[in-house]
């Protein structure tokens, strides 16, 4: 175990030192931000925040939601979706709705229906109707100093599909330190208990090594976990790096078209109980939690009502089965490919595993310590192996590897 231990760690000190920089630089920028409050539109608040509600078209909400006011307690959905769909029909005849919205602005309350590349916006206050641009999906991204250290993490800077598999190489290798470690640390515990020395921390063999024993048992749970997750969004990462390929166009050859939409046309008909479903699994799902933005949608067949509520930084995005009332997902039957193989929803559940924030800011803090960890056990198993080694240099045997 002694021998695999340190053979691995000959291979992969640096990437693990590599990686251990990059990550705590991701986790201090995302601390830095929550700490701070700084605002929704923030660049690294805005990365912090990119992918959670869904790929492509199925997320809703935009940075500047966070800071909107909600609608009113007692606004009249009803009537409203009503005196909207009317304006649709006058304005867009009998064209196919993509969505029909209702939402509040600094105006006040507004709706919006979304007809192929055509959005018509009515004011409920005044009557008044606009046709204005399509609005963008979500937020653009930003350049950020987040995303930035997030590209070295992921080694998506180099733009080469093979650097994708050095961190599950280095995932494997990771694990193997944690078991060899472990392993011979109980074996030193068990002989050291065989001699009424029961202490689960003791000195011995120098500091750098003492310290590197001791580091190693306290961060090792959390290590675990860091491991596992990176492995999985490593695998899923590699994984989607090569779907991203595959759609590339061949040298010389046009840009591939888009893959079609999600959202598939709705009928007038339809709406009025989508509302009815829709607003019933807010209060249920959501009590207390004042509306934003609602919006009716057909999206992979199945339709939905998409609920942003909140105040602040508690403002979300919550998707219903506009016919059962469930809340779905980011990841259903029926949902388009998004590349990653066990779908969206898991990949984004790995991610706040692995940066701690599953378990809010105590588990952001357990995943800045598990970083520091890292760097050190990387930098003490160094020295432990230059030390080793050049006493065995100094005695004419001057191989790198041995057992």
């Amino acid at each position: 175990m002694r021998a695999v231990h340190r053979i691995v760690s000959l291979f992969v000190v640096l990437i693990t030192l590599y990686l251990g920089v990059t990550g705590i630089g991701i986790q201090g920028v995302d601390l830095h931000s929550l700490y701070t409050h700084v605002a929704p539109t923030d660049p690294n608040m805005m990365a912090l925040r990119e992918d959670h509600d869904g790929p492509g078209d199925f997320a809703v909400i935009s940075s500047h939601d966070y800071l909107a006011p909600a609608l009113p307690a007692d606004f009249d959905y009803r009537g409203a979706l009503s005196r909207l769909m009317g304006a649709e029909r006058v304005a867009l005849a009998d064209a196919a709705v993509d969505y029909a919205e209702i939402r509040m602005t600094s105006g006040g309350p507004t709706g919006r229906v979304l007809s192929g590349k055509q959005l018509l916006v009515y004011d409920f206050g005044s009557g008044q109707t606009r046709l204005g641009p399509v609005p963008e999906t979500g937020d653009a991204r930003p350049a950020s100093l987040r995303n930035q250290f997030k590209a070295l993490h992921r080694m998506t800077t180099f733009n080469m599909n093979w650097v994708l598999w050095i961190n599950p190489v280095v995932g494997l290798a990771l694990a193997v330190f944690i078991f060899t470690g472990l392993w011979m640390y109980f074996q030193l515990l068990a002989a050291r208990s065989r001699i009424k020395r029961n202490g689960w921390f003791w000195k011995a063999g120098g500091w750098w090594r003492t310290l590197h024993r001791w580091i190693s048992l306290a961060s090792a749970a959390f290590l675990i976990v860091v491991t596992l997750s990176g492995m999985f969004l490593a695998y899923e990462s590699l994984v989607f790096g090569y779907y991203l390929s595959a759609r590339l166009p061949a040298p010389g050859q046009p840009p591939k078209a888009r893959p079609p939409s999600a959202i598939t046309p709705l009928t007038d008909a339809q709406l009025p109980s989508m509302l009815g479903t829709s607003l019933d699994a807010w209060r249920t799902t959501l009590p207390g939690q004042p509306l934003k933005v609602l919006r009716l949608r057909t999206y992979g067949g199945m339709p939905q009502g998409i609920v942003i509520a909140g105040l602040g930084d508690d403002t979300q995005q919550v998707a219903f089965n506009a016919t059962t009332g469930k809340e779905v997902s980011v990841t259903e039957p029926g949902y388009p490919d998004t590349g990653f193989p066990f779908g969206w929803h898991a990949h984004q559940i790995a991610k706040q595993i692995h940066r701690g924030s599953y378990l809010g800011l105590t588990g952001r803090w357990m995943d800045f310590l598990s970083g520091l960890a890292l760097i050190f056990l990387s930098i003490s198993g160094g020295w432990m192996y230059w030390e080793m080694w050049s006493k065995r240099r100094r005695s004419g045997r001057k191989a790198l590897i041995w057992t």
